[in-house]
């Protein structure tokens, strides 16, 4: 074979490597998720004053009862005032400085509706979580598709354990995060648009698995320019004691607190397998009291139904974080073993 056709291969060979090279360089996923958030984030340190306006709503099954609305006045990271209104909760949370004034209406702050409300302002609210898992990823490089990464949240009993499933994903094209979550936040973003220099999504949706679908509309995104000082104004400093606070518990510890916990009893089973394993996530607001069963992993899903009948009747002593209760995010595990139906269930009633 001539030199020439060598040099030639020699030459596609040495560009073939360098491109695969550049596709293959990683980085720790939590660096590439901070630089993603960092382009679409509002309330960064760098950030520009806004005033926001959003809706929430149930676009598939169209409940009254997430249907929400948000407000926030955001000077930076340490002058801000946000409004959240809906059915069940209503909140006003004021921080200037050191001092934070919080009026709540209801004892839970609904936690798909609480991710949203957060998210609207601040993409990935825990990148610690992400550091912790020691993973990985391929540097964008402007080529097309997606960079995924995905961990399992285990849940345990004691004695079976089951796992939820978590994901995040950055467009390789544009490097900007596309969707995410783990047990305490989940978000897709959508219908990004330029807002002083940063891809801001006017369009956020959170869905947990057998949970409703929601979506966060921006209305309303301007600057902030001359604003009213009595916007943050503190005129009664909420103690940290009476702040609504949220903390992710391990499952053991939850237990442990169980008041009133009665024993699932599960149906029979018409199709699928008839014994195996459960896991769900759970919210306990300040009191104790279950407010709602979602994120259901299960080897068989027509136990879902059974399981948030029983579970959200659960009651367990307040769970005590620096001194006061707080809103638990945990989860709850269950073996299962039954027997196999001779006939479906009965359909729903209309």
């Amino acid at each position: 074979m001539p030199r020439q056709t060598y040099t030639v291969i020699s030459i596609f060979a040495i560009l073939v490597l360098a491109k695969t090279s550049r596709a293959q360089e990683m980085v720790p996923l939590e660096d590439a998720v901070k630089q993603a958030a960092s382009r679409s984030t509002l309330a960064s340190p760098q950030g520009a004053p806004f005033h926001l306006r959003a809706t929430i709503s149930d676009q598939k099954a169209h409940d009254p009862q997430w249907d929400a609305e948000v407000e926030e006045w955001w000077q930076s990271p340490t002058i801000w005032r946000r409004e959240f209104r809906s059915h069940a909760f209503s909140q006003t949370l004021v921080v200037n400085g050191p001092k934070v004034q919080e009026d709540d209406s209801g004892q839970v702050f609904p936690e798909l509706l609480r991710n949203l409300t957060v998210e609207l302002v601040d993409t990935v609210p825990r990148l610690d979580q992400l550091a912790a898992l020691h993973k990985a990823v391929a540097k964008p490089d402007g080529s097309p598709g997606q960079i995924r990464a995905s961990w399992s949240i285990p849940g345990t009993d004691g004695t079976t354990t089951k796992s939820i499933a978590a994901s995040i994903a950055i467009s390789r094209a544009t490097g900007l995060l596309m969707y995410g979550g783990d047990i305490d936040w989940d978000v897709s973003l959508h219908d990004f648009a330029d807002f002083h220099g940063k891809q801001i999504a006017r369009r956020l949706t959170a869905q947990s698995q057998g949970g409703p679908q929601l979506t966060a509309q921006i209305t309303q995104l301007e600057d902030l320019s001359a604003p009213d000082s009595k916007l943050f104004a503190i005129h009664k400093a909420t103690p940290p004691k009476k702040q609504l606070r949220v903390v992710v518990v391990p499952e053991l510890e939850l237990r442990k607190l169980a008041l009133d916990t009665p024993a699932p009893r599960w149906p029979d089973l018409f199709e699928g397998p008839i014994s195996g394993a459960m896991v769900m996530r759970v919210v306990v607001d300040r009191e104790g009291n279950v407010r709602s069963v979602d994120d259901f992993f299960s080897d068989n899903k027509a136990l879902q139904q059974a399981a948030q009948e029983q579970i959200i009747r659960w009651r367990f002593r307040p769970y005590i974080d620096n001194g006061s209760p707080v809103q638990v995010i945990s989860t709850l595990t269950f073996p299962f073993s039954v027997s196999r139906a001779a006939s479906p269930p009965a359909a729903p009633k209309p």
